[in-house]
């Protein structure tokens, strides 16, 4: 039985950027437009950049050298997580066919005594293994990271990061240690992986291995990978010399990686799956881990004082993973926006620039990604195209939520819910009106292209939704209508 809410809300923190785009598009309609003609120029050349990472970049030839005896120190980071999922990732730990490592679990600022207290119980039984709990600890996953680093055995050279639910195979750390390449490859990445307990979920899993098939696979052609928080093996020496785990990014797996290419080191990228974790499919849990990686990955950037001319491959790579959640098509949202409210008082020439300008930024955008889904998923083209859906659903939170980076704000970490326990779907519904709208205006003024566009992108965003809807939803599902920029 589904119920029906809604909840028409106004955009109010935009009022103000709108306000100023329609005084600039009354009184300065050549400056709007060519910022528009440069933000087109510059997703060209960004796309035409990911694009070149796969076509130009070859697959490395996979290297598995002879197992060493080092010792490894498994890093736990835990907050506010089910102590029976915790354990049954400390058992996959204890499992494991390497035994020369050590576990160290460090739960920060869980005020629940309930889900920790468990969890300290159950590892004072196991040899190898130390629990420390944390209250009012600073930075995040950052400071409990750096607080097991600090009580990391003198006598370990590498650190594995895993997060709290991810349940390893018996090989894993057998696996990192034979892929560690020499001393100058600091960090060794594989695939994050979900369990899938339902098969409606698959497309949703596929876009989230796509970032791993897409750009890790090919980053590892120059050793350009980045980390992404999980299933790392990093070199102790490496760490410490980027000053451990950064505290100026809430993606701070990411902006680890720039600063180890920027030292002059090396990451790899194996793809082999020695893991696999619980996939946030709930809407809003969903939405919550996208804006972090969104936010943080365009800090990370910003951050970063990797450039071209010092290793361009490296630079390549690392420019396309940190902007692969995020887009250009705020400002072009937002001119559709300004030119639906001022389209009676619009000349036809500027309503028609305006909005050609606008779809053409949407046009490479959705171009791109499209061959992107379809080079990695080319044997099976229909579920590249349910992929790009799901992606598409979420093209808002792309569009608008790495803004305020720009402004030099800052955002806390916000903890990604595995349970699945929340329910609720949003359908915003300020897309299909606008570019229904634009439809219309092009009707009126003969802009049968403009028409063309805006008609598409209205199908397109109510087929990613009502896709994406039945990928995550029960029967039982309450769904609410929201008009908002973003969710």
């Amino acid at each position: 039985m589904k119920s029906l809410n809604y909840d028409l809300n106004v955009p109010w923190d935009y009022v103000l950027i709108v306000t100023i785009l329609i005084l600039g598009i009354l009184t300065a309609s050549e400056i709007v437009q060519a910022v528009l003609w440069i933000l087109v120029l510059v997703m060209c050349i960004l796309e035409v950049m990911k694009l070149k990472l796969w076509l130009g970049s070859g697959q490395r030839t996979a290297f598995t050298g002879p197992t060493v005896k080092s010792q490894v120190s498994v890093h736990l980071a835990t907050c506010n997580e089910p102590p029976e999922m915790v354990i049954e990732t400390i058992k996959g730990v204890l499992r494991q066919k390497y035994k020369n490592f050590e576990l160290i679990v460090v739960d920060n600022n869980t005020k629940d005594v309930n889900l920790w207290k468990p969890v300290q119980e159950f590892c004072k039984d196991q040899d190898n293994v130390s629990f420390f709990h944390l209250e009012n600890w600073p930075f995040y996953k950052s400071g409990a990271l750096n607080f097991a680093r600090k009580v990391t055995s003198k006598v370990a050279e590498f650190v594995f990061v895993l997060d709290a639910d991810y349940i390893l195979v018996p090989e894993a750390l057998q696996l990192a240690i034979r892929n560690m390449e020499g001393e100058s490859t600091a960090l060794v990445q594989f695939p994050q992986s979900y369990r899938c307990e339902d098969k409606r979920h698959v497309p949703i899993l596929d876009e989230f291995k796509h970032f791993f098939d897409y750009y890790c696979f090919k980053a590892d052609s120059c050793q350009g990978a980045l980390p992404t928080g999980t299933l790392s093996l990093i070199r102790l020496t490496a760490l410490d010399e980027v000053g451990g785990w950064p505290l100026n990014s809430i993606t701070e797996d990411a902006e680890l990686g720039s600063r180890l290419h920027v030292s002059g080191y090396d990451i790899r990228y194996v793809n082999l799956i020695i893991g696999k974790g619980i996939a946030p499919i709930q809407q809003e849990d969903f939405i919550i881990q996208r804006k972090r990686w969104i936010f943080g990955n365009v800090q990370t950037l910003m951050n970063s004082s990797m450039r071209p001319w010092n290793d361009f491959d490296k630079w390549l790579s690392g420019v396309s993973q940190l902007t692969a959640w995020a887009n250009m098509l705020g400002l072009p949202v937002l001119i559709l926006l300004c030119v639906v409210l001022l389209n009676p008082w619009l000349e036809e020439g500027m309503f028609t620039n305006l909005s050609c300008l606008s779809y053409s930024a949407y046009w490479i955008f959705t171009l791109s990604k499209m061959l992107q889904f379809y080079f990695v998923q080319a044997h099976r083209k229909k579920a590249a195209f349910q992929t790009f859906l799901i992606h598409f659903s979420s093209i808002d939170i792309g569009a608008f939520h790495w803004w305020p980076v720009l402004l030099g704000k800052e955002r806390p970490f916000v903890r990604t819910d595995k349970s699945n326990s929340r329910s609720g779907y949003k359908v915003n519904l300020l897309y299909p009106f606008l570019h229904i709208s634009i439809f219309f205006c092009g009707l009126s003024s003969g802009s049968y292209l403009i028409s063309f566009s805006a008609l598409y992108f209205t199908v397109l965003h109510i087929m990613a939704a009502e896709f994406d809807y039945r990928c995550r939803t029960s029967e039982e599902t309450k769904i609410s209508l929201i008009l908002k920029l973003h969710s």
